[in-house]
């Protein structure tokens, strides 16, 4: 089992999941790279600042008064940015995941990887 906070991105979705109350999201981390193309693995240090500067995730689920407007900022299957401290982390079936506030969405991104982290 991977004891980090992040779980690697290659383990599925948990088949049943914790339906998020209210104006609730489930968000599932996405997992920092810990070696780099060419092979080399990178440090603890390194990992780490990968997480401190992006705390994005994909949103698994929403609770159903979740935007209570006709514009929402972001749906199910989008990635988004939040706070490095957001939420409640929570264990899903081994799954490493967070519940946030709706208004603890900073951004919706267009594709995960336009954020990155020098390494």
């Amino acid at each position: 089992m991977n004891n980090d906070w992040h779980t690697d991105n290659d383990i599925a979705d948990p088949k049943e999941l914790p339906i998020p109350c209210g104006y609730r999201i489930l968000i599932r981390p996405v997992a920092p790279i810990k070696k780099t193309q060419g092979g080399i693995i990178l440090t603890d240090k390194a990992v780490e600042d990968q997480t401190y500067l992006n705390s994005k995730g994909r949103v698994i689920a929403m609770g159903s008064e979740c935007y209570d407007t006709k514009n929402p900022w972001c749906k199910i299957g989008d990635f988004v940015v939040y706070g490095r401290y957001a939420g409640s982390k929570i264990d899903v079936g081994g799954v490493k995941m967070l519940l946030i506030n709706d208004d603890e969405v900073l951004a919706v991104l267009p594709n995960p990887d336009i954020l990155t982290t020098k390494v």
